[in-house]
């Protein structure tokens, strides 16, 4: 008889910087460079457990780049790269279950990075090994 061991994974990506919030909230540049600091200051000052000191950085940075147009949407195949080198600093035997879990079309996200990180979930299902 054979069984069948499942495996959660689960892992949280943080996002370090305002940086990133600033290159994707909706509308983040319709709003101009200007409405988008002010609402990247005041979510330094209002989110819990964070340096506030360097989201203030974060934001006055993504506002500069912002006014000199040099905020731009990453490319997949930048986005494929930082999937794989996050995968990368991993032991070697959870690199495997790592890549699942970020190409998974049946992965499960929750959070964004507006709210501090992502977590992904999905179930990897390992034969239990023959006995012999």
């Amino acid at each position: 008889m054979r069984h069948a061991l499942q495996k959660s994974l689960q892992a949280g990506l943080l996002a370090v910087g305002l940086g990133g919030i600033a290159l994707f909230a909706p509308g983040a540049q319709a709003a101009g460079p200007q409405s988008q600091y002010q609402q990247d200051v005041e979510r330094c000052n209002t989110t819990p457990g964070i340096d506030k000191q360097a989201c203030l950085h974060e934001a006055g940075a993504a506002a500069q780049a912002a006014r000199q147009d040099k905020l731009t949407t990453p490319s997949m195949q930048t986005e494929d790269r930082n999937r794989t080198q996050r995968c990368d600093s991993l032991p070697a035997d959870q690199r495997q279950d790592c890549m699942t879990l970020m190409d998974n079309a049946n992965t499960r996200t929750q959070g964004s990075v507006q709210s501090g990180g992502v977590l992904r979930e999905t179930t990897i299902t390992i034969p239990a090994p023959t006995g012999s």
